[in-house]
């Protein structure tokens, strides 16, 4: 009886894994590539939705004697909100937080005893984020700075 031995694959010389790790490289570097951009596209499509945002913020906050009409503005202004929140678009809460300028932009600077050094007093303008990253800062009256 003959024994037959398996035949071995040709061992490559090195350039094979070279190549192999290469294109491993490039596969990666070509998905975050595209990651990045659409996080870039998403946030760059949501900026001119805050506007109007501010917009039906401000007209909620103005005296309506039609009632039908501030309900229907309150409904737009919730419709938004929660397609922002679907979208990964979240408001920050500045008022009477530490000034971060990371987060925020101080417009205005007042001094009263009554605040601590650094609080925010008053937000002019609601800062927003995007999955955890900053896409408008909110713009503020900061107490006491020196």
């Amino acid at each position: 009886m003959a024994f037959f031995t398996r035949r071995q694959p040709p061992q490559p010389d090195g350039r094979y894994e070279a190549l192999e790790a290469e294109y491993r490289n490039y596969r990666r570097r070509t998905a975050l590539e595209l990651e990045d951009a659409a996080g870039k596209s998403a946030r760059q499509t949501v900026l001119p939705f805050l506007s109007l945002y501010d917009d039906l913020n401000r007209a909620l906050a103005c005296p309506c004697g039609d009632a039908a009409f501030y309900q229907g503005v309150e409904l737009i202004y919730k419709r938004l909100l929660q397609t922002l929140t679907d979208l990964g678009v979240k408001p920050m809460d500045s008022l009477g937080r530490m000034f971060n300028p990371t987060y925020h932009e101080a417009v205005e600077m007042i001094s009263d005893p009554k605040y601590r050094r650094d609080e925010i007093v008053e937000v002019l303008q609601v800062g927003f984020t995007m999955d955890d990253e900053v896409i408008r800062h909110a713009r503020v009256v900061v107490a006491n700075c020196e």
